[in-house]
Formats: structure tokens, sequence, C-alpha cells
């Protein structure tokens, strides 16, 4: 499975030690990891060369990090240290209906994400002696959530209907029939 495994940069003074667990807890388990790029910048060198390489070099990281959760089959954050940055993050992970783990690690609880309801979505704390074990079953968990591929045949009326539909909402075909159905589900 591909993990899109990240952590805030600033937090690595703090919690290295538990990200490096956690990355290659996620390589042990015989998942491939879709990012590397937290263990490979020391915290400093990555902002001074983001603030000297400018612009471009901003938008080909928004770009990078946006590509990466996409590929991913899930995502997986460690939110011990608040950051705007992962938080986006997070919200792009779940905007794109991906199984969401978010790690914390003893008394680090995410409020705010606490307060956050999804199915896809589930928060774990960890230690030492129990981040193998947390890492498992919390895989496996949010990989059920995993949406399902689902086909089916519709007359080219009802095809053209829902193309002019989507667009005037301006949203794809998918999440307009996921939102029907589940006003749907909520009606019954």
């Amino acid at each position: 499975m591909k993990v899109y495994f990240t952590a805030s940069l600033r937090g690595t003074q703090y919690f290295e030690h538990y990200y490096e667990l956690i990355y290659n807890e996620i390589a042990a388990l015989g998942h491939t990891h879709v990012d590397s790029q937290l263990f490979t910048n020391s915290r400093k060198n990555y902002y001074t060369k983001m603030q000297k390489a400018g612009h471009a070099t901003y938008v080909a990281q928004y770009q990078k990090k946006n590509s990466a959760i996409h590929t991913a089959d899930i995502c997986i954050f460690d939110v011990s240290f608040e950051s705007s940055s992962i938080g986006y993050q997070i919200a792009r992970a779940l905007d794109l209906h991906k199984p969401t783990l978010l790690l914390y690690c003893e008394e680090n609880y995410p409020y705010f994400f606490g307060g956050i309801y999804d199915e896809r979505l589930l928060i774990k704390q960890y230690a030492d002696a129990t981040i193998k074990k947390v890492l498992k079953s919390s895989i496996e968990y949010v990989y059920q959530k995993k949406d399902q591929r689902f086909n089916f045949f519709v007359t080219p009326d009802l095809l053209s209907h829902l193309d002019e539909t989507a667009k005037k909402l301006k949203t794809t075909k998918s999440d307009y029939l996921r939102h029907l159905i589940e006003a749907d589900r909520k009606r019954l």
C-alpha cells in the first residue's frame, strides 16, 4: 500500500525520534512511502533554502505535497506539534476521501481535529512502547474505510443531466452523486 506520512518539520526538534520510528515501522509493515522529505532536509537548511529560492519553489513544494497525497492509498500525519501546513494537508487528504490517520504522542492530543467527524479519519495516541501495535491496527482500520469504486450505466439523457448539474454546482459528478446518496440516507 502507498502511504503518505509527514509531520511538522519544525516539530523535529521535539519529536524527530518518533517521526523516524513511525516512518521506519510503516516500511517494516511492507508499505511504500510516497514522500520522504521530512528526513531529507534539516529544519534549518529547508527554511533557508526555501527563502532563497523564492516563489517558484513554494509552488513546486505545494504541488509536490498535493501530488503525494493524491497518489497515496492512505495518509498518516503526526500531529504532536501544531502546524498550519500539516492542517492544510490533512484537510486536503480528507477532501480527496483518503483514509487518514492522525497520530499524537502522549499528552499532545489534537483538540481541533478531535471535533471533525469523518468516517475516514482516525486519531490515535502512541508512545515508544506502543507505536508498532498502534500503527499496525490503525492502518488496517483506516484502509477499510477507503472508497470503493462503483460503476453503473445510465442513459445519455441522465448523463447529460448529471454533467450539467455538476458543472452548475462546480463539483464532480462523483461528489454530486455522493451528496445525493448521503441526503437520501439522512432522509430515510
